[in-house]
């Protein structure tokens, strides 16, 4: 089970952050999450949901999920495994003052850059199938 955040939502604490600055947040550790924990069967139906059709889960070993996508996405892959991500934080409710984003939700909410999260995970094309797409992200922006 893990409690995936919503990207729109770190950026909601970033500005939050940012606006009331250095005095209230300086040297504080925020653990932002999502507002329960699900197993990759109900992420699934989320995508499915979001997608119009049936999406199963099909579980991989990591040795399989490191030849199919990559040591970085198999060491993240990993963490889910290990259930790292299972905790849930009231940090983001003390931030902003509301829930966090669920899974569902943000899949089919449009973020501040227009798009929907389903159209974020498109766009990021970080599961294609034999490419390292968390490498090739870093090497393109260490090259600037």
């Amino acid at each position: 089970r893990n409690s995936f955040v919503c990207t729109n939502d770190i950026a909601e604490v970033a500005a939050v952050c940012l606006t009331e600055g250095p005095k209230q947040h300086a040297n504080k550790y925020y653990d932002i999450t999502g507002p329960a924990p699900q197993n990759m069967d109900e992420i699934a139906a989320d995508l499915g949901a979001a997608l119009g059709k049936k999406v199963v889960y099909r579980p991989q070993t990591l040795a399989d999920m490191e030849k199919d996508f990559g040591p970085t996405r198999a060491a993240f892959f990993e963490y889910l495994c290990n259930g790292f991500y299972t905790r849930c934080s009231p940090d983001f409710y003390n931030l902003t003052g509301r829930k966090p984003t669920s899974y569902a939700e943000y899949l089919r909410t449009k973020g501040a850059a227009g798009e929907t999260g389903l159209e974020e995970l498109y766009q990021g094309n970080m599961w294609k199938k034999g490419e390292d797409a968390m490498k090739a992200a870093v090497a393109a922006v260490s090259k600037h």
